[in-house]
């Protein structure tokens, strides 16, 4: 994996291992996780086994969950890092 050219750490999420947004030098992005599922959802991680689908029609752009914690998004929209943090801040848990 190439070096991202800046990462956004984001908080609001998992308090035990917040996610951070890479970016990558030709133009795409990571969003990437300590634990997937969070670790708020260990009891129930099943609403998880389609959370790229979740992500996707919450940003708007095509989403490729390449591995358990990495999430690609090839090409990013102006807004798509205002829109994952809004997403992840609003994602219901208990």
């Amino acid at each position: 994996m190439q070096t991202p050219t800046k990462v956004i750490p984001l908080s609001g999420f998992d308090s035990d291992g917040e996610p951070e947004i890479r970016l990558m030098p030709d133009g795409s992005l990571y969003l990437v996780f300590n634990f997937m599922p969070p670790t708020w959802a260990e009891a129930d991680p099943e609403p998880f086994d389609t959370f790229d689908k979740t992500l996707q029609a919450a940003i708007g752009v095509p989403v490729v969950w390449e591995d358990r914690e990495f999430f690609l998004i090839q090409k990013p929209a102006p807004d798509t890092t205002e829109r994952i943090t809004k997403f992840l801040q609003t994602f219901k848990h208990d």
